[in-house]
């Protein structure tokens, strides 16, 4: 498992922490309001580590894509 899939999957468990139980790896990408809040806890992130903000910064422009 890559990075940015350990990302996801932190931020599946986060978000299902919050009260969201049918969020997973792929709608966290592309629902409307899962991406906003993972896109901010990825933001929240920044600046752990160089390789975390690599990986951080390339979820971010994927969510980011039209």
């Amino acid at each position: 498992m890559n990075l940015e899939d350990k990302l996801k999957d932190a931020g599946v468990s986060n978000l299902k922490e919050f009260g969201y139980p049918s969020v997973n790896s792929e709608n966290i990408m592309t629902d409307k309001v899962f991406k906003a809040f993972f896109r901010s806890m990825l933001k929240d992130n920044l600046g752990v580590s160089k390789t975390y903000d690599e990986a951080i910064n390339k979820l971010i422009a994927k969510i980011d894509e039209p």
